[in-house]
């Protein structure tokens, strides 16, 4: 006969212990920034120093306005970082993120196909990595964690596979720095 019984305690994810991300993680965003800034506060003075009207009209404006864009974009950074973080666990791995909105992404191993480290060459610099996670039936990473180092990629990626070959739950055993 047929037994359908309701669950009465389901497990919280708010419960998983999170492990941060390195500490270099902060860097690598300030950086990447910052190499969006550079080249937007040269735009805006070419603009000025051409356009003699405009620049008497947003003076001020830009004076005060950009270094405080500066300043949030790099507080709102060091808030993103210190905020997320990843847990592996015996059958999943977990990322959590988000400052305003915030988000977990919880994906079984046995659901995982594929997986990819990646490093920029800010990333490669810092000795840091992005690791990528896929899962079936997708064009894109199901799963993305930025800021680990190479080592903790690379850690993650062996555990999986080990998971994958031995269809069997591992015990989780990462590399501490």
């Amino acid at each position: 006969m047929f037994n359908n019984q309701q669950i009465i305690d389901l497990p919280k994810h708010s419960e998983i212990q999170l492990n941060p991300l390195a500490d270099k993680a902060l860097l690598h965003v300030q950086l990447n920034w910052l190499a969006f800034y550079i080249p937007f506060c040269a735009v805006l003075f070419a603009v000025c120093y051409f356009n003699e009207a405009f620049a008497n009209k947003a003076q001020t404006y830009l004076l005060i306005g950009v270094p405080i864009l500066i300043l949030l974009s790099m507080l709102y950074n060091a808030v993103s970082i210190k905020l997320q973080g990843f847990a592996l666990r015996n059958h999943d791995i977990a990322f959590k993120k988000g400052v305003i909105w915030q988000q977990i992404t919880i994906l079984p191993l046995a659901r995982v196909q594929h997986m990819e480290i990646h490093q920029g060459p800010i990333e490669r610099k810092l000795k840091l990595a992005s690791l990528k996670l896929f899962s079936a039936g997708g064009v894109s990473a199901d799963l993305q964690i930025s800021g680990l180092t190479h080592e903790q990629c690379k850690n993650i990626r062996q555990f999986v596979q080990n998971y994958r070959q031995d269809d069997t739950p591992a015990q989780v055993e990462l590399a501490n720095e």
